[in-house]
């Protein structure tokens, strides 16, 4: 069985289409399954594209769940993610066929994305491109202002950018 988190039908439809051997369910968030009645053999999908689901809830579930094979579709990785299950960072402009031989088969040879980003970087990112303003930033990631401007040099170095405002600008805008 192979779980789908996104918002790109055309995505969905590729997947459910090209794929005969399993049964494809498209979900709105990892809490909707019940991983409680599941198989080892399910495998899951997050795409974050328009779709920014990767936050502590999601973390923490990804933490527990024990499944085949969790694929994330993104332009980045995010490091330090602890899974029991083996998690799999692959692009977006990866080919469906290279994707659908991930899901399905079990040699796995792909390219992890090059950029790769803590968790509370991810955070950081997500909150600076939805113009949250530095006090609501420290108080949600409990952080020093001190501590966030760090945070937001190192972001600065990892993306190759001038101005933290140049994130906005970004391709991988829309994943956050």
């Amino acid at each position: 069985m192979i779980f789908i988190i996104t918002k790109d039908f055309f995505l969905f439809q590729g997947v459910f289409n090209l794929q005969e051997k399993e049964k494809t369910i498209k979900i709105n968030q990892l809490s909707d399954i019940n991983f409680n009645d599941l198989d080892h053999d399910v495998k899951i999908i997050i795409d974050t594209y328009h779709n920014n689901i990767i936050d502590e809830t999601t973390v923490k579930l990804l933490n527990d769940i024990n499944v085949e094979r969790i694929i994330i579709l993104a332009p980045f990785h995010i490091s330090k993610l602890k899974s029991q299950s083996p998690l799999l960072f692959v692009s977006r402009k990866e080919q469906i066929l290279n994707l659908l031989s991930l899901i399905i088969d079990e040699k796995i040879s792909y390219q992890k994305p090059n950029v790769a980003l803590s968790h509370n970087q991810l955070k950081l990112v997500n909150s600076i491109i939805n113009q949250h303003n530095i006090h609501e930033i420290t108080q949600s990631l409990n952080i020093s202002e001190q501590t966030m401007r760090i945070q937001k040099f190192n972001i600065m170095l990892k993306l190759k950018l001038r101005r933290i405002s140049d994130l906005v600008t970004l391709k991988i805008s829309p994943y956050f």
